[in-house]
């Protein structure tokens, strides 16, 4: 341990990276310095809270547990979360694997292997580290205003509502208080026992083989192939100037791309009206549809912000309430509320016999097991609320300008990714370096951009969140939704 102490003195790194360090490496460190009345905190200034869970260099070097970006941001399925299987994952190699149960007897019996199986971790940990967490952990701390620490350790939500805070201060908005979530809400007289939204919809394929060279059943609506003929040149349009970023009056042959495909059409909607149900077999190609960043395009196309959620009272006293002004979007989303069965009388006699919250809900369960025959019962409904297109823009802004910036970002990566294959296959080492490091870097950018992005959508149900709006969140995942079901109707 002494030798240990010395190395960290001797070589003062700025960061000392761990696997689960936080719960095992040095809480067992700690034990061991106290039984042999040495002080971490004196020796290396590394200190952990109160609750004993996350150990942090105060003074000399800074602590990254590699298991948080993991739990966090690996996006790997639970039981995958151990530093073997993230290799495996993320590295493409298997490293040294030994036996808990056989560690004890191999230290006495054959200490190289064991020494062999250590070292083969810390160089996973270190190569984890320097490949996913480094990079993207500093490009985080430049978007948000906290330590390497906080942002490694925090979740999405709190790094979200630190970056809104410096934004609004930035441009003088005033913080909103947090959300206080009231003790009793009720459905038609029930006791609620949680409510929230409907969430995202997911489509996928049907389930089965998949070859080109088998013919496959496809049902069509001729009305849905009427509508994309008459959009065609309007599609184009959106293809050159939105997505290929060129001049729409540059395209020299625009009659005869749009007549070729309004020719295709035609004919698939010839075999449709001719097919009995309007079912045509084709040999299928998969296509895979990825709507690009569609929870903040649809926040930006609908102007949806927690604090434009109005209803009619707000709107009464608005100088600007008049349909002229066109200040007025409503759209749908659904509630979800699950809600106990008892009456109001006898929750009322339950509450009175009861002498605190946690004696309340657990009479109240057992009441509605005993006569109800269940714990909850669970409603659905479809709502309209209002979004304000007057109401100040600084949400809609701080989410443009992310996704952006992101857009930016991952363009740079890609073009210094190509330049560092161009300089490889020229033999120029020294600038194919200089172009991948540059690529991982605004990888890392664009990619700690996407994770903000994202969480602004969820930060707005986050419990206590400062900008919170289960309004706006069903109004997101409702109308993502519909354009999913949308593209699958065509």
């Amino acid at each position: 341990i002494k030798r240990f102490i010395l190395q960290i003195k001797q070589s003062k790194p700025l960061i000392i990276t761990t696997y689960n360090g936080d719960y095992f490496d040095f809480p067992f460190l700690n034990q061991r310095c106290e039984f042999h009345n040495l002080n971490l905190s004196i020796e290396l200034g590394l200190q952990a809270d109160r609750k004993n869970e996350i150990y942090t260099g105060k003074y000399l070097f800074t602590h990254l547990d590699c298991y948080y970006w993991v739990k966090r941001d690996a996006f790997l399925p639970q039981g995958s979360h151990g530093l073997k299987a993230v290799t495996k994952a993320k590295l493409g190699y298997i490293p040294i694997e030994v036996d808990p149960e056989e560690m004890v007897e191999m230290g006495r019996s054959n200490p190289q292997h064991l020494c062999e199986y250590s070292v083969s971790d810390a160089v996973a940990t270190y190569h984890l580290y320097m490949k996913h967490i480094h990079d993207f952990i500093f490009a985080l701390c430049t978007i948000v205003p906290m330590t390497a620490d906080d942002v490694l350790r925090r979740g999405s939500g709190a790094l979200c509502e630190n970056l809104l805070m410096a934004e609004a201060y930035s441009k003088q908005v005033i913080f909103p208080n947090k959300k206080i979530e009231k003790n009793e809400k009720f459905y038609e007289n029930h006791l609620l026992e949680a409510e929230t939204y409907v969430g995202g919809y997911v489509e996928c394929i049907n389930n089965g083989a998949y070859r080109a060279d088998i013919p496959t059943s496809f049902k069509l609506k001729n009305n849905k192939i009427e509508e994309t003929i008459d959009n065609v040149n309007k599609i184009i349009k959106f293809f050159v100037e939105v997505e290929s970023n060129m001049n729409f009056n540059e395209v020299l042959n625009l009659k005869e791309i749009s007549s070729n495909i309004e020719d295709q059409l035609l004919m698939l909607l010839e075999s449709v009206n001719n097919s009995p149900n309007q079912t045509i077999e084709r040999t299928p190609l998969i296509y895979h549809v990825d709507v690009a960043s569609m929870y903040p395009n649809i926040i930006l196309t609908n102007r949806l912000q927690p604090t434009a959620i109005v209803d009619e009272k707000k709107c009464s006293h608005c100088l600007f309430n008049d349909p002229i002004n066109r200040c007025q979007r409503n759209l749908g989303w659904e509630w979800r509320g699950s809600y106990y069965p008892l009456s109001t009388n006898e929750l009322i006699s339950i509450k009175a016999s009861t002498s605190n919250e946690t004696q309340y809900i657990s009479a109240i369960k057992q009441f509605s097991q005993k006569h109800y025959k269940c714990n909850t019962k669970t409603v659905t409904l479809y709502k309209e609320n209002t979004v304000c297109m007057r109401e100040n823009s600084f949400y809609v802004d701080t989410i443009r300008s992310f996704r952006d910036l992101r857009y930016s970002y991952k363009e740079l990566a890609k073009n210094f990714y190509k330049k560092a294959d161009i300089a490889r296959n020229e033999g120029n080492h020294e600038k194919a370096n200089e172009g991948n490091t540059l690529g991982v870097l605004y990888d890392s950018l664009q990619l700690a951009h996407k994770i903000i992005l994202n969480s602004f959508y969820g930060y707005v149900m986050k419990k206590g969140a400062r900008w919170y709006s289960m309004e706006m969140a069903g109004m997101v995942t409702h109308t993502g939704a519909k354009i999913i079901q949308a593209s699958r109707e065509v």
